[in-house]
């Protein structure tokens, strides 16, 4: 993960230790960020509710890949919610790459992801 934006942001803390989880496959550390009654939808996936279905869904999600690094390019803050945007660089198991754009917002709650969105295409994984 590589935050490459100079913009300042008071999430910026969260948002590198959040994408640091995603980038080592870490659905229990996904599941450190966000609170226990969590909104998550990644992609057109359904929306799921609850910190376990997204610990359980990011887990399953990364059996399917063999890594990815995030460069977020893009970090913005209003009030309590976060946005940002970048690219992710996926390894797929047999070892070919992707790289596609994605951005992400995320309403904090207490200091943790009580609403999590991410707009990416995954289709081609």
């Amino acid at each position: 993960m590589k935050i490459i934006t100079s913009t300042k942001s008071p999430h910026r803390d969260l948002v590198a230790g959040l994408y640091s989880a995603v980038d080592n496959l870490d659905a229990d550390g996904v599941g450190s960020f966000v609170a226990p009654g969590v909104t998550f939808r990644m992609g057109n996936f359904d929306e799921l509710h609850g910190r376990q279905q997204v610990i359980d869904a990011n887990a399953a999600f990364f059996r399917t890949i063999a890594a990815m690094r995030h460069t977020i390019m893009g970090l913005w803050s209003q009030g309590q919610t976060a946005i940002c945007s970048g690219t992710v660089h996926y390894t797929r198991m047999d070892e070919t790459e992707m790289e596609v754009p994605f951005a992400t917002v995320l309403t904090l709650t207490g200091g943790l992801i009580a609403d999590y969105r991410v707009y990416v295409d995954v289709s081609n994984l």
